[in-house]
C-alpha cells in the first residue's frame, strides 16, 4: 500500500479520490484474504481479520505528521519559508479549491483541537505523536 501512499503527506483528496484510494485498499485486502465482492462482507470486517487500520487514517497521521514537522523547521528554512509563501494570481471562477492549511484545519477539527493548540502542541514532538497516533 505505500505505492498508493507515496507523497500522501502533501495531498488534499476530494471525496471522489476518497473513494477511489479506498477501494484499491479493500480490493487489495480481498486479494490477500482470497476473497471477492461476491462474498459480500463489510470492509471493517475485512480490516478486522487483518488488524489494519484505512489507508484514509495512514493518511490522515501522515499528514498531520508533516504539519507538526513543519511547525518544528527554523523559520529560515526554504520549505519552511515556501510553505508560508502566498501565491499571487487571479482566482479561477467556480467554488474555490481547498488548500492544504484548510485540510489540515479540518482535519484537527475532527480530532477535537483547535489550530492555535495544534501549532503550539505541535512543537513538542513527543506530544505531537501521542496526539497523532493516540499512544
Amino acid at each position: 500500500m505505500l505505492v498508493v501512499m507515496f507523497g500522501s503527506e502533501r495531498w488534499v483528496l476530494t471525496k471522489r479520490q476518497e473513494s477511489l484510494i479506498q477501494a484499491v485498499e479493500m480490493k487489495y485486502l480481498g486479494k490477500v484474504l482470497g476473497i471477492t465482492r461476491m462474498n459480500k462482507l463489510r470492509n471493517s470486517h475485512i480490516r478486522e481479520q487483518l488488524k489494519v487500520q484505512p489507508v484514509l487514517t495512514t493518511i490522515e497521521n501522515c499528514q498531520l505528521r508533516w504539519y507538526g514537522h513543519l511547525k518544528r523547521l527554523n523559520k529560515e528554512r526554504q520549505v519552511r519559508r515556501v510553505w508560508e509563501a502566498k501565491r499571487q494570481e487571479k482566482r479561477k471562477k467556480g467554488r474555490p479549491t481547498t488548500t492544504w492549511d484548510q485540510n489540515v484545519a479540518k482535519l484537527l477539527k475532527t480530532r477535537g483541537i483547535g489550530c492555535a493548540e495544534a501549532a503550539s502542541m505541535a512543537l513538542d514532538k513527543k506530544k505531537w505523536q501521542n496526539f497523532i497516533y493516540g499512544k
